[in-house]
């Protein structure tokens, strides 16, 4: 395995390079913003160090989250939109979970029927149309969440927008 190759190596194989600047950003995530505080004194002691000139400091502070605009429960199989119930009957919530699950994919109006449905089942693709439709109804607002990809099928695009927990149901 062949090491690190070293930067004058670099700058000798492309003969315009004039000057090489190294940037070093120290990124650090926490859940408070005391972070800022040690996030300096890093950067100072690797400044130091490396006897480097300047050291730039990102600090990520969490931003906080907002409730998500739909919430499956899947043990207790719940549906919450902003915190109201949603009754759903069995096909419709198991089809949402299964949009919700996979989300950005398409899934076709079939693979859905073997997924929801089973593979044993014969039921015509419109089938999935209908129930798409009763979820969305069901959903008010929340509807925009399941978009139809023309001739297609159907997709989640907004994974931020739906949360999918499992509550473990007490036993």
């Amino acid at each position: 395995m062949a090491g690190p190759i070293p930067i004058v190596a670099v700058v000798k194989a492309v003969p315009d390079v004039t000057t090489v600047d190294v940037t070093v950003v120290i990124r650090l995530s926490a859940p408070t913003a005391q972070v800022v505080d040690t996030a300096a004194q890093l950067a100072e002691a690797l400044r130091s160090a490396l006897d480097l000139p300047e050291v730039d400091v990102v600090v990520d502070l969490p931003v906080p989250r907002s409730e998500p605009e739909l919430r499956i429960l899947a043990d207790s199989r719940r549906v919450l939109h902003r915190g109201v119930n949603v009754e759903l009957t069995r096909l419709e919530f198991d089809l949402l979970h299964h949009l919700c699950t996979h989300p950005r994919q398409v899934h076709r109006r079939t693979a859905l029927m073997n997924s929801v449905w089973g593979s044993n089942s014969f039921v015509d693709t419109r089938t999935v149309d209908v129930h798409v439709r009763r979820i969305r109804r069901k959903l008010g607002d929340a509807a925009s969440l399941i978009t139809t990809v023309r001739g297609v099928g159907y997709r989640m695009d907004n994974p931020f927008a739906v949360s999918v927990e499992h509550d473990a149901l007490a036993g």
